[in-house]
């Protein structure tokens, strides 16, 4: 095992002394090539052994909304969340100028949508995303287009925004879009924080509200969100709590409810939010919930099958805690140390 550039590497090892959080027993997780290659009550004799004694062990948290350029340089930002228990995100705008740069920050894993789908003059290239992160549309030939390109830089979601202040996309337009990256297998998700905004995102096929909306959604807009099984990716801290109790309702309503920070947003930082963790409990979901809407939850909404577990055949990415969060869901913010692939981040 050896120190270099502040990861410690080892391409086996056993990590020994620890329970899996929800076990009540101490498990030995076998590490091998960045992977988690079995578990047993010990490690055998003679193996290399990372002592973890009275640790849990949970995975590594997803966050399912960043904006990886916005906060600073990305290969910068990409270390810090990987240092502080991050293992994969979900861009969801970025100038297409940079994508092809976003590969090349594993072992962050990333999944994008490029810049926001929007009317001429349309959030949110009237204010912050001015040098990019929209893309102003005007014709359903250039949604297609646009889907079509963006599917070819390697996204795997398409965002459009929906926003009363500013142009807004037509229904055609928006339903273009949506259809043409629905036919690549692209999921979309909709900014859409009012009432009228989550209506016509919901009318354009989106399978995914990127915020908890902020105004109060009415039951029947409420129900079809549960009814279709929408995602919606928490972002309370980023707008102050204020979609707290549209939150609670949904995830009442039968919305599939995943952790998300909103990364670059004013008042956010790279790492495991412990506000947004606690902005979910008064959500009313459970601490089971939260853990899962960090992990498992957030890596199917992304589709990383082997992130978010800690079962044989995972990616080796895990925090290890000095508190349960199935008490306290804040204690996944933090994580006494981290392992990211198999590697120990330091």
């Amino acid at each position: 095992m050896s120190a270099i550039l502040g990861v410690l590497v080892a391409t086996e090892l056993w990590i020994a002394g620890a329970r899996l959080v929800g076990d009540t027993h101490a498990t030995a997780l076998h590490i091998k090539d960045g992977r988690i290659a079995g578990k047993a009550p010990a490690p055998p004799k003679g193996a290399q052994v990372m002592v973890a004694n009275g640790l849990l062990l949970a995975p590594a948290v997803l966050d399912a909304h960043v904006h990886l350029s916005v906060p600073g340089d990305l290969r910068e930002v990409a270390r810090d969340e990987l240092k502080r228990g991050v293992a994969a995100v979900l861009d969801l705008g970025e100038p297409e100028r940079l994508l092809s740069l976003l590969p090349g920050l594993a072992p962050l894993r990333v999944r994008f949508a490029g810049p926001l789908l929007t009317a001429p003059k349309g959030y949110p290239t009237q204010s912050w995303g001015a040098d990019g992160y929209g893309l102003e549309l005007t014709t359903e030939k250039a949604a297609r287009e646009a889907v079509a390109r963006l599917a070819a830089s390697g996204a795997r979601f398409l965002k459009l925004a929906f926003d009363s202040r500013f142009a807004q996309l037509s229904p055609e337009v928006a339903h273009a879009a949506c259809d043409a990256a629905h036919a690549r297998g692209m999921l979309v998700a909709a900014h859409a924080l009012e009432v009228d905004a989550v209506s016509r995102a919901l009318a354009a096929g989106a399978d995914v509200l990127a915020h908890a909306p902020v105004e109060e959604l009415p039951a029947e807009l409420i129900d079809q969100i549960g009814s279709r099984k929408l995602w919606v990716i928490s972002t309370l801290h980023a707008f102050g709590g204020l979609g707290v109790a549209n939150l609670r309702a949904l995830h009442k309503a039968g919305a599939r409810i995943v952790y998300g920070t909103d990364l670059g947003n004013t008042g956010t930082a790279a790492g495991i939010d412990p506000h947004e963790l606690e902005l979910l409990a008064s959500a009313g979901l459970s601490a089971a919930e939260i853990v899962a809407a960090a992990t498992s939850g957030a890596a199917e909404l992304l589709g990383y099958p082997d992130l978010g577990r800690l079962d044989t055949g995972c990616a080796a990415s895990l925090l290890a805690l000095s508190g349960d969060p199935l008490r306290d869901p804040t204690a996944l913010a933090r994580p006494t140390w981290v392992m990211i692939e198999g590697v120990r981040r330091e």
